[in-house]
């Protein structure tokens, strides 16, 4: 019973990249697949790629608890294509697609904490397209040296329903995290399980 709850809206989803590398030594062109499952309340992904004739493998994982108003997820993230590996918790408040609270992130060995806000907005275009758009600030502070530093994350997806089981998906995700700027755009398709 635990399982069956902990499956259910379980999505498979991939994408297929490929693209001539900047550089005209390298002879073999880059890549990028991307294989993972997601669902309301968790997500777990891995890419494989090839930049620049360098193999890479990314990892992202991330698991939400909503009880009423408040918000939990525990992230955490290994880009070896960016040099960039985080673990992150984010406690906030939510309501009707915004949310306001704090952020505790740990990166190159120190610990980072501080505040945090997001909106989410959905819409249901036709019975066959929709769209999603999130954004995600947080604001942190050297308490030593009293800089700050703002990180960002926008995702926009339009989705469309193939069929009850089948939706693919345009999708553009922009990070700024540590000074590290990436950004993808991509398409990719969804299997509901």
């Amino acid at each position: 019973m635990i399982l069956q709850g902990f499956f259910s809206g379980l999505v498979l989803f991939s994408s297929f990249a490929m693209r001539t590398p900047n550089d005209e030594s390298i002879t073999k062109d880059d890549y990028e697949l991307s294989l993972g499952f997601k669902s309301k309340t968790m997500y777990l992904k891995r890419d494989w790629e090839r930049e620049l004739g360098q193999n890479y493998t990314d990892d992202e994982v991330w698991f939400e608890w909503k009880p009423g108003l408040l918000y939990i997820k525990p992230q955490y993230v290994n880009k070896t294509s960016r040099n960039l590996k985080y673990g992150k918790v984010d406690t906030r408040l939510q309501k009707d697609g915004y949310s306001f609270g704090y952020t505790g992130l740990y990166s190159d060995e120190a610990f980072e904490s501080g505040v945090s806000i997001g909106v989410v907005k959905k819409k249901e275009i036709n019975h066959t397209l929709s769209l999603q758009a999130k954004f995600d600030g947080y604001l942190f502070r050297n308490e030593l040296t009293g800089d700050s530093r703002f990180d960002m994350e926008e995702n926009v997806s339009l989705n469309w329903k193939i069929t009850d089981k089948i939706v693919f998906s345009n999708i553009f995700d922009y990070n700024d995290i540590k000074d590290k700027k990436y950004y993808k755009f991509k398409v990719g398709i969804e299997f509901s399980l």
